[in-house]
């Protein structure tokens, strides 16, 4: 899978979600004035960022294994 087939398969299988995600304001004409002005090292930057936070929030909600109560024996 090209990283521009997981990025399309992601956002179809998080559409939902994406859309009830509020952003800040005036971030569509941020992005789009970085898209105009070509800067695509920020663009990536920012998807980078949104792909970290969202290993992290993964990372947050995971179940930590429970650990068998040790016994000590004398």
């Amino acid at each position: 899978m090209t990283p521009l087939e997981w990025i399309q398969h992601m956002i179809e299988a998080n559409r939902e979600a994406l859309q009830q995600m509020p952003f800040p304001p005036d971030l569509a004409e941020y992005v789009d004035q970085l898209v105009q002005s070509g800067q695509t090292e920020q663009i990536i930057s920012l998807m980078k960022m949104g792909y970290l936070l969202g290993i992290q929030q993964g990372v947050r909600t995971e179940a930590i294994p429970a650990m068998a109560p040790r016994s000590i024996q004398a």
